[in-house]
């Protein structure tokens, strides 16, 4: 049998590692956390449960009272052996999300952080949830890193696209590219994950290039001999992409390849469809879908929520799906909902800013 996508986001070394990325934001993101549950979680003393509680991440950012009554469900026992070390007074159970211990209508609400954007199927899940929850309950999930192309790669595969790493923001690359050359590049938020271009256009000009190992085609790693047949695996490559991204090195020469290939392509007249993807937009579309009316949901909120703080550093630092970036100064503007207007409190400025993915959806 094959592994599952999932089964990568049961390994303690990584969940150590997202603990160290976490580090200098969690003040930020605890607070995102509780101004959330304040305002959508209704007051009531039913049972709470976190469904993929990984090692406790989640819990540290709960209000006391919360955490009190939360039933910390998790697949992986290392990782609830690592949740019950670090918090002995947690109730934490071994459970799928798809076959919760709870009655029908006992618990209140359902917590999530960063599991639904690795979840492929997400109508097991949630017609679990809608079985647990009682009316008035809500589901709230949280991301606060950047999302995994576990389910983007292969809906946009199977859709004849092929994702690929977002070169043309990268500052590095284009900052030397001529007018003319920018000029062909496709419109791209910095915060754009993925460049999505047609597989048949892609094949046939790789695929003309790799067998005379063309030297266009020497640093495509995880895009190499996709165009054998049987060789595009979307699992396979969503882990090549992630281990590319979190290597700037690797990354920049991937991104270089990517551009090249490109700017060659239009240069020769080819055409090369390309369009920028934001994967939170993807995960944000697909549970509005997946938890609607017809499902026995209402969704009540969906999008990024950002809190600010004085940092040391002078100029401008934002953390935003994933990605940190250095500005000279703050932007104009906040990357999605203010914390403070879920607060109820007067807008702050501040010398960095974070954001949390946030979806919060009622039971019927």
């Amino acid at each position: 049998m094959l592994p599952s996508p999932l089964d990568r986001w049961r390994d303690a070394a990584l969940i150590d590692h997202l603990a160290r990325v976490r580090a200098p934001w969690e003040a930020l993101v605890r607070r995102v956390v509780r101004a959330t549950l304040a305002k959508f979680l209704p007051p009531s003393p039913a049972p709470v449960v976190e469904i993929g509680a990984g090692g406790g991440a989640l819990r540290a950012w709960l209000p006391p009272d919360l955490a009190a009554r939360t039933t910390h469900t998790e697949p992986s026992e290392p990782l609830l052996e690592g949740l019950r070390a670090r918090y002995p007074d947690a109730r934490a159970v071994r459970a799928e999300a798809s076959a919760l211990p709870f009655a029908g209508g006992e618990v209140g609400a359902v917590l999530a952080l960063c599991v639904f954007d690795t979840v492929p199927d997400l109508a097991p899940v949630r017609d679990e949830l809608a079985r647990v929850l009682r009316p008035g309950g809500a589901v709230v999930h949280f991301l606060d890193l950047a999302t995994s192309p576990d389910c983007l790669f292969p809906e946009l595969i199977a859709g004849g696209e092929l994702p690929l790493t977002n070169f043309a923001r990268d500052t590095g690359l284009i900052e030397v590219l001529t007018d003319a050359q920018r000029a062909l590049l496709p419109a791209a938020d910095e915060f754009d994950e993925v460049l999505a271009v047609q597989w048949e256009a892609f094949a046939r000009f790789v695929g003309m290039l790799e067998p005379a190992r063309h030297p266009l085609t020497a640093d495509l790693g995880p895009y190499a001999g996709l165009t054998r047949p049987g060789a595009l695996d979307p699992d396979a490559l969503a882990r090549g992409v992630m281990a590319a991204s979190a290597d700037p090195v690797r990354l920049r020469a991937l991104n270089a390849a990517l551009l090249k290939l490109m700017l060659s392509a239009k240069q020769m007249g080819r055409e090369w469809p390309l369009r920028a993807v934001s994967a939170r937009a993807h995960v944000r579309a697909r549970l509005r879908a997946a938890f609607g009316p017809a499902h026995g949901f209402e969704p009540e909120f969906a999008g990024p929520v950002s809190a600010v703080e004085v940092g040391e550093a002078t100029g401008f630092v934002v953390r935003h799906a994933g990605r940190t970036v250095n500005r000279a100064s703050a932007p104009p503007s906040r990357h999605g909902t203010p914390v403070e207007e879920l607060e109820g409190a007067p807008r702050e400025h501040g010398a960095r800013e974070t954001t949390v993915e946030v979806f919060v959806a009622r039971r019927v």
